[in-house]
């Protein structure tokens, strides 16, 4: 065995564990956590499978074990606990990696399906570490040794440091060839359906037509006030997305599952969310209720109500969750609610933490290859400000939202009849739906009608036929 690891670039930092008198990086409890999760998950298992090498592990039973489900996986037989001991124990290995026993504790570390990409990248890093250390140590002494001309040693240098970074980063380049060729593509199939909307569909023509869909990569942030429809606007987005062929993932931070099916049934059956609540169902309604129900399951509509969640554990659920899906949409409610990832220090300023989940979600939109739209408080100062239309400063925490997201769309309502009857305000019960920011496209303003019994949404001049 130890003959194939030599085929991987295997160095058995494991028996000596050290270089000199310093021990070598590593993280044994991350890579018991990165075998648990391919234990327990097919899909975590191909991606580990694909993303990582047996040299990764610095654990020479991990290896082992690693090589083993690698192994399996390409036979094409079943990798679970027992499969995994049994194949071990035919090889000769299973007592080299701790018996049965280090097998099925593997097998119960549940925590691990959350975390597994963090600890991924904690395998890829210390990897990376000591073969650099190693590769340092073996430049050191070709100086030592070094004959007359010393091009040779700078060129044997250069070739240990290059396989280093070669594992270390990845291909991410395409040629203007390949990228012009896609958008040919592109543009023929969008030109055949001139009238259809190339990414996710919001429901209302008025905002799809200037925004052309909501597109894969993309970070969309609403931002509002509190009390304005943030959670509403977001609510009657899942649901016109799914209508319209997506798959939706929508982490809500802040309400449970079930006030959040409350909401979507009211706007779904137009019965009022206070009857709903306080289970006020009259005979006549039950009709209404039950087509309604109906109608909401059969969406693609996936509901997360983890309080206190991170980005990376948002993105490792929604990897799971659109995986397989032509079309997905992930919805986050909302922003500042999020927990700073688990491995970070915490920050003094709530900004700098902000900023660091800000910059998450949009690495997330690209790496999932979906849009991701994220609800955002707005700072309390523009209700004190003449005419009270927000603006992307009002953002709390705004500098770095407003530099990741792709669309900024702000909701303006007036609160009170007062305010209505202003002319610088909505009429009462019209939010503004303001594109405050559009990277490729155009800045306007949509007028949508809220409907504060049922909590929903309707563009204005469709009003009148619902």
């Amino acid at each position: 065995m130890a003959d194939e690891y030599d085929n991987f670039g295997y160095e058995d930092y494991s028996q000596g564990g050290s270089q000199g008198s310093q021990t070598m990086p590593q993280d044994i409890a991350a890579e018991q956590s990165v075998l648990s999760a391919m234990l327990m998950s097919p899909d975590i298992l191909q991606d580990c499978l694909t993303s990582l090498k047996v040299s990764d592990f610095f654990s020479y039973a991990n290896r082992l074990i690693f090589q083993a489900m690698n192994d399996m996986f390409n036979s094409g037989a079943a990798v679970d606990a027992i499969s995994l001991a049994d194949h071990l124990r035919s090889a000769g290995e299973l007592d080299k990696v701790g018996g049965s026993s280090y097998i099925i504790d593997l097998n119960q570390e549940t925590t691990a399906l959350v975390n597994w990409p963090h600890y991924v990248e904690i395998l890829q890093r210390d990897a990376t570490l000591r073969d650099i250390i190693t590769a340092s140590t073996k430049i050191t002494a070709l100086a030592f040794d070094a004959p007359g001309d010393t091009k040779e040693v700078v060129s044997e240098a250069e070739k240990m440091l290059m396989s280093v970074t070669e594992r270390s980063i990845k291909n991410t380049y395409s040629t203007l060839t390949d990228v012009m060729g896609d958008l040919y593509e592109d543009l023929a199939a969008a030109t055949e359906n001139p009238d259809s909307v190339l990414g996710v569909q919001t429901g209302y023509p008025g905002i799809d037509s200037r925004l052309q869909g909501l597109r894969a990569g993309q970070m969309i942030v609403v931002g509002a006030r509190p009390g304005v429809g943030k959670t509403s606007f977001a609510l009657n987005l899942a649901v016109n997305a799914a209508a319209n062929g997506a798959s939706v993932a929508f982490f809500s931070l802040e309400m449970s599952k079930i006030e959040i099916a409350q909401r979507l049934l009211s706007a779904q059956a137009k019965i009022p969310l206070s009857d709903i609540r306080g289970a006020r169902i009259k005979a006549n309604q039950w009709n209404q209720i039950m087509e309604a129900t109906r109608d909401l399951s059969s969406l693609d509509i996936m509901i997360d109500d983890t309080p206190g969640t991170t980005v990376t554990e948002i993105r490792a659920k929604s990897r799971r969750m659109l995986k397989g899906k032509e079309k997905g949409i992930v919805l986050l409610d909302y922003l500042q609610l999020l927990s700073p990832p688990s491995g970070m220090r915490r920050s003094d300023s709530r900004a700098t933490e902000v900023s660091e989940m800000s910059r998450g979600i949009k690495i997330m939109a690209k790496d999932l290859e979906v849009p991701v739209v994220a609800l955002s408080q707005l700072n309390r100062q523009v209700t004190d400000r003449k005419g009270q239309r927000p603006q992307l400063s009002d953002l709390r925490e705004s500098g770095s939202i407003e530099q990741d997201a792709d669309i900024v769309i702000l909701l303006d309502r007036s609160m009170t009849e007062e305010e209505a009857a202003r002319e610088d305000r909505p009429d009462m019960n019209v939010t503004d739906f303001i594109i405050a920011k559009n990277r490729s496209g155009p800045l306007d303003i949509v007028p949508l009608m809220f409907l504060p019994s049922s909590t929903k949404f309707v563009e204005v001049d469709r009003f009148h036929d619902e």
